[in-house]
C-alpha cells in the first residue's frame, strides 16, 4: 500500500482488573500461549465460547458486559467444556447456550450448552452433546459469519450477501439478499438481523435487514466507527449476541511487540435502533476499554503451516512446516497454475503426523521454528508455477500451503514474477505486519518462516490483491495457451536468469523491492528486454533480504517508510513510465481510451470508449493505481493508451507503453485490480493478449 499514513488509534482505557477477576492462564499442554484460542464468539449476556487451539471448548462469562467493566464469573477461569471443535471451520455462537459447528464439507451442526450456574458455567449438554445435523451445502460460501438469532449471513466468491434462518429447527436455503460484501474485510452480526462491517477504509458500518421492508436506510451503511476500525490493526471482532456489546483483541504496539491478548469491549446500547435514532449510542463515547487478558486468537490455529522455502526448483524438494490440532493429516501436491480453477493433484495422498507446535519468542522476525511434518521431491519434468501441499483433516478441513517450483532452466518465453514481498508485507498473521502500529521509529523484520493470510489458492468471498488476484492472471495465461516461467521476489533478487525471456510481467501488486531487484530488471530492459506490469503501486519502496532469503527487513534506519523515489531519487516511472498516486485510493472506475494505439487492435474500442467497469476486484482502475507526476522517466503524453475515470486531481490509472532504448518496452496497466477484470472483461483481456503477443514476438534480448 502505497501511503497509510497516521491512522489514529481507536482510544482504550485499562478497566480496574482486581486480581480475582483476571482470566486465569490454565496450563499450557497442548496449546501455545501466543497463539491459544483459534476462534472466540459472543453467546449473550456476557458469555463467550472460546475454542483453544487443540480443540478444546471453554466457557467464560463476562459478568461487566453492560458497562464495560474488567468483572468475570468463575474468577474469571474458563471452564472446559468440550472437545473436538478443531473439526468446525468456524464456530458460531448463539442465545440460550446455543452453539453452531460448520464443517468443511458444509454440514452445520447443532449444540445447546444448559447452564445451570452463570457464575460458574456449571451445566451439561442437551442430546448429551453429540452435535445435530440443523445445515447442509455451506461449503458453498467462503465466508461465512453469524449465529445470533439462528441466522447465519453467507458470502459468495462474487460478494453476494446471503442469509438463512433456522426455521423449525433447521437451516432454510440460504437467499440472496444484497451484494458488495466482498468489499468489507471483517464481517460480523447480532440479533435482529444487524450486520456489522469493516470497510478497506477503515470505517465501522451498520446495517440492518428489516422482514417485509427491506434493509433500513434504503440499502446504505450507516457509518457508526471511523477509521480507527482498520483491520491491520485487529486481531479479531465479534459481536456479544443480542446486546450491543462489540468485542476485539488489540495488537501490542509495542516497539518490540509482544503477545496481542488484550480483550476490548465496545457497547453499542441501540444497536437495532442506530436508523430510527439517527445514530450509534455507544457508551463511554466509543472508547473501548481493557476487559480480559490472555485472548491470543489465530483463527488459523487448527490446521496451518508454511513452506520452509517458498521457491523450489523443479527437481528439488519441499519441505512444509505443519501445527495442527488433528493427530494426523492427510498430505498431497497439487498444481494450482498453470491450469484451470481447479488444482489438480500431481501426487498421491499419504498420511503424515500432527500435533501442535509451539512458536518461537520471536516468531515475528525469525520464524515459527516447527520441524518439518511433510516433505516430497519433485520431478524435474513438472512445469513451473504454482503448487500447493493440501492438508486435509477430518470432515473435509482443509488447508492449502503454497509454494512456487521454478524452472530448473528457463523454458518458456515470458516469465511471471510474483509479487511475493507484498504477500509478506501484508501477511498480518501473528498479529503483525508491515503497516502495524507501534514500533514507532524501527526497522520491521518480517520473516517468511510462518503461515500466510495471503497465499491463498481458493476466493476468499473478498477483494483480493494478494496470490488470488495474480493466479487470476496465471490462469489467463493458461486459457490462452501461453507458456509462462514463474518465479518469486527472491528469485529477481538473486537474478541470472532473466536475459532468457522476452519479457518480464509483473503480477497485481509488485510494491516492494530490494536494490538488487530492481537493478537486475533495469539492467534487463537496457539489454533490450520488456516488462508487462500489469499491477499499480509498483517499485515503489525499498524491502531487504536477510542472507538466507527467508526474512524481509522493511523501512529505514529510522522507521520511515524506505521509498525509492525520496530516499535514492529512483522514481518508479524509470523503468515503468509511471509513478504511484495515493489519491485514489479505494476508488473503483473503469478505464476510458485517449488515443488508438495497437494494443487496441481488435477490442473494438476508440477514442472516447470505456473498459473494465466490472471484475471480481471491482473494476479494473480501481483500489490503488499509477499515474503521471512529472517525474524522472515518465512516458511522454502520446504514450499514454487509457486513463481511469477516478474521481481524483489526477485521474485514475494511466495505461501506458515505454518505448524503450534497447529497443524493448515497459507497458504498464497501472492498477492492482486490473488483473481481476481479465476474465471478466473481453476488452482488458484482448488489450493483455496484444501485449503479450508484442512481446512474444520480440527479438531476445541481447547479452549484457
Amino acid at each position: 500500500m502505497g501511503s497509510i499514513n497516521g491512522r489514529p488509534e481507536l482510544p482504550v482505557i485499562e478497566a480496574e482488573a482486581p486480581e480475582e477477576y483476571a482470566p486465569a492462564a490454565e496450563t499450557a499442554d497442548t496449546f501455545d500461549p501466543h497463539q491459544r484460542w483459534s476462534r472466540l464468539v459472543g453467546g449473550g449476556d456476557g458469555v463467550v465460547y472460546a475454542v483453544q487451539s487443540d480443540g478444546a471448548l471453554y466457557w467464560y462469562r463476562h459478568r461487566g458486559w453492560p458497562t464495560a467493566t474488567y468483572q468475570w464469573a468463575n474468577y474469571g477461569s474458563g471452564v472446559q467444556i468440550g472437545s473436538g471443535w478443531q473439526d468446525f471451520v468456524t464456530v458460531l455462537g448463539d442465545l440460550n447456550g446455543v452453539l453452531y459447528g460448520v464443517r468443511g464439507d458444509g454440514t452445520v451442526l447443532y449444540y445447546q450448552r444448559i447452564v445451570s450456574n452463570m457464575d460458574t458455567g456449571a451445566g451439561t449438554w442437551a442430546n448429551n452433546g453429540t452435535g445435530v445435523v440443523v445445515g447442509t451445502g455451506f461449503n458453498a460460501f467462503p465466508r461465512i459469519f453469524g449465529g445470533p438469532g439462528g441466522v447465519i449471513w453467507c458470502v459468495d466468491a462474487d460478494g453476494i450477501l446471503y442469509r438463512s434462518r433456522r426455521i423449525n429447527g433447521t437451516f432454510e436455503t440460504p437467499k440472496p439478499l444484497g451484494n458488495g460484501f466482498n468489499i468489507p474485510r471483517y464481517l460480523f452480526s447480532d440479533t435482529g438481523n444487524v450486520v456489522y462491517t469493516v470497510s478497506g477504509t477503515g470505517s465501522l458500518s451498520w446495517f440492518r435487514y428489516r422482514d417485509g421492508t427491506g434493509w433500513s436506510n434504503g440499502g446504505q451503511p450507516v457509518v457508526i466507527g471511523d477509521n480507527n476500525w482498520f483491520e491491520l490493526f485487529r486481531r479479531d471482532l465479534f459481536a456479544g449476541g443480542g446486546n450491543g456489546a462489540v468485542y476485539l483483541i488489540r495488537i501490542d504496539q509495542s516497539t518490540v511487540p509482544g503477545d496481542d491478548g488484550d480483550l476490548v469491549e465496545l457497547r453499542l446500547t441501540n444497536h437495532e435502533t442506530v436508523d430510527t435514532d439517527g445514530g450509534p449510542r455507544w457508551i463511554n463515547n466509543a472508547t473501548g476499554v481493557v476487559v480480559g487478558r490472555g485472548f491470543t486468537v489465530e483463527r488459523s490455529a487448527g490446521l496451518q503451516g508454511y513452506p520452509q522455502r517458498q521457491s523450489v526448483p523443479a527437481g528439488g524438494r519441499v519441505s512444509i512446516a505443519l501445527s495442527t490440532a488433528f493427530s494426523e493429516v492427510t498430505a498431497q501436491l497439487v498444481r494450482v497454475a498453470p491450469g484451470g480453477d481447479t488444482p489438480v493433484a500431481v501426487t498421491g495422498i499419504t498420511t503424515v503426523a500432527g500435533g501442535i507446535q509451539r512458536v518461537a519468542a520471536d516468531y515475528r522476525s525469525a520464524g515459527c521454528g516447527w520441524a518439518e511434518r511433510y516433505a516430497a521431491d519433485l520431478p524435474t519434468s513438472w512445469p513451473s508455477g504454482v503448487y500447493a501441499a493440501r492438508l486435509t483433516g477430518r470432515f473435509d478441513r482443509v488447508q492449502h500451503i503454497p509454494f512456487v517450483v521454478r524452472p530448473a532452466t528457463p523454458a518458456q518465453k515470458i516469465a511471471v514474477v510474483l509479487p511475493t514481498n507484498t504477500y509478506h508485507a501484508y501477511n498480518g498473521w501473528g498479529g503483525h505486519d508491515q503497516y502495524s502500529e507501534g514500533q514507532i521509529g524501527v526497522r520491521r523484520a518480517i520473516s517468511f518462516l510462518r503461515p500466510s493470510y495471503t497465499w491463498q489458492t481458493a476466493p476468499s468471498g473478498q477483494y483480493d490483491l494478494y496470490l488470488y488476484s495474480d493466479l487470476e492472471l496465471l490462469r489467463w495465461l493458461s486459457g490462452e495457451q501461453i507458456g509462462f516461467d514463474c518465479y518469486t521476489d527472491h528469485d529477481l533478487h538473486t537474478g541470472g536468469w532473466l536475459a532468457a525471456y522476452r519479457a518480464i510481467v509483473l503480477g497485481s501488486h509488485p510494491e516492494y523491492f530490494s536494490m538488487a531487484m530492481r537493478t537486475n530488471l533495469a539492467d534487463y530492459l537496457a539489454a533490450g528486454g520488456s516488462v508487462i506490469g500489469t499491477g499499480g503501486n509498483q517499485i515503489y519502496e525499498r524491502a531487504e533480504f536477510d542472507a538466507a532469503g527467508t526474512t524481509l527487513t522493511f523501512r529505514a534506519a529510522d522507521g520511515s517508510r524506505d521509498l525509492f523515489r525520496e530516499h535514492y531519487g529512483l522514481p518508479e516511472s524509470q523503468l515503468l513510465g509511471v509513478n504511484y498516486e495515493y489519491q485514489g485510493w479505494m476508488t473503483f472506475a473503469p478505464y476510458r481510451v485517449l488515443r488508438d494505439h495497437p494494443f487496441l487492435a481488435g477490442t473494438g474500442l476508440t477514442v472516447g470508449s470505456e473498459f473494465g467497469a466490472h471484475g471480481r476486484n471491482g473494476a479494473a482502475s480501481a483500489w490503488e493505481f499509477d499515474t503521471l507526476q512529472g517525474l524522472d522517466g515518465e512516458v511522454r503524453p502520446d504514450e499514454v493508451i487509457a486513463r481511469g475515470t477516478n474521481p481524483t486531481d489526477r485521474a485514475g490509472a494511466a495505461m501506458v507503453c515505454k518505448e524503450l532504448p534497447g529497443g524493448g518496452f515497459a507497458f504498464s496497466a497501472s492498477s492492482m485490480t486490473f488483473n481481476g477484470a481479465l476474465r471478466v472483461d473481453p476488452a482488458v483481456r484482448k488489450v493483455l493478449r496484444n501485449v503479450v503477443d508484442r512481446a512474444l514476438g520480440s527479438p531476445a534480448p541481447h547479452a549484457g
